[in-house]
């Protein structure tokens, strides 16, 4: 079923709260892989919708009981997983039918330990699409000097996470520093595949909230102080 045989295994990790309306559709394109997940894991934070039952849905993915925040249910779903590779998904993403495949080739060819892929957003304003093509651009051009992506998509070696101690549930955005942390003494990248992405934190609060908001987190991670980004709003689980 896994082609090509050469890859290593995979694990996916998708922490769910109140996600009925997107989960299903990154769950079809997750089993729609050219390159089949060796394991799905969908860590659930108590959801009060029908996420759940969308979730059951779907045979052979693994449904956890989880909480809060994110972070948690991250944890909980890398510390189950057998794979050789986690990849952590946002339940609102979108991939393309040959994502897993050529991830997983690239981060192979170059010996990553860590990487994120690029950001599109789906169904959206050319104002937010050119914000993330920036943001695009910014990732790749400080990939060594300052490691960075976002928690819509982030692959870590199964064996570099059990290392660790995992995303910092003290942190809301726990997804930045696991990558700045785990990048130090090993091998980050920017791989050329991509995931589309929900625009609808910019459609809530704004292009411009959401810059500064961006903004400020970045020169608070530059200068180590990541627990001054807790003040930034941003909710797990917050929007319909």
């Amino acid at each position: 079923m896994n082609a090509p045989t050469d890859l290593p295994s995979l694990s996916v990790v998708i922490p769910t709260l109140n996600e009925e309306r997107h989960v299903g559709s990154l769950l079809s394109d997750v089993s729609g892989q050219t390159r089949r997940a060796d394991e799905v894991i969908v860590v659930d934070a108590g959801s009060e919708d029908g996420t759940v039952s969308v979730v059951e849905r779907f045979p052979g993915v693994i449904l956890l009981d989880g909480s809060p925040p994110v972070a948690e249910g991250r944890n909980l779903g890398g510390r189950r997983a057998g794979g050789d590779v986690l990849i952590f998904l946002d339940a609102d993403v979108r991939l393309p039918e040959g994502f897993f495949e050529g991830f997983l080739e690239e981060f192979e060819k170059n010996r990553l330990d860590v990487a994120c892929p690029r950001y599109v957003p789906y169904d959206s304003t050319p104002a937010i699409r050119g914000v993330h093509g920036v943001f695009n651009l910014l990732f790749e051009s400080f990939e060594r000097l300052l490691p960075s992506g976002a928690g819509h998509c982030i692959a870590v070696r199964a064996e570099v996470f059990r290392e660790s101690q995992g995303f910092d549930p003290t942190l809301k955005f726990d997804d930045i520093e696991l990558i700045r942390r785990l990048a130090k003494g090993r091998r980050f990248g920017i791989v050329a595949e991509r995931v589309y992405v929900s625009d609808r934190r910019y459609r809530e609060h704004g292009v411009p909230k959401m810059l500064l908001s961006y903004l400020l987190m970045s020169l608070f991670f530059a200068l180590g102080r990541y627990r001054w980004a807790n003040r930034i709003e941003y909710e797990f689980g917050r929007h319909e």
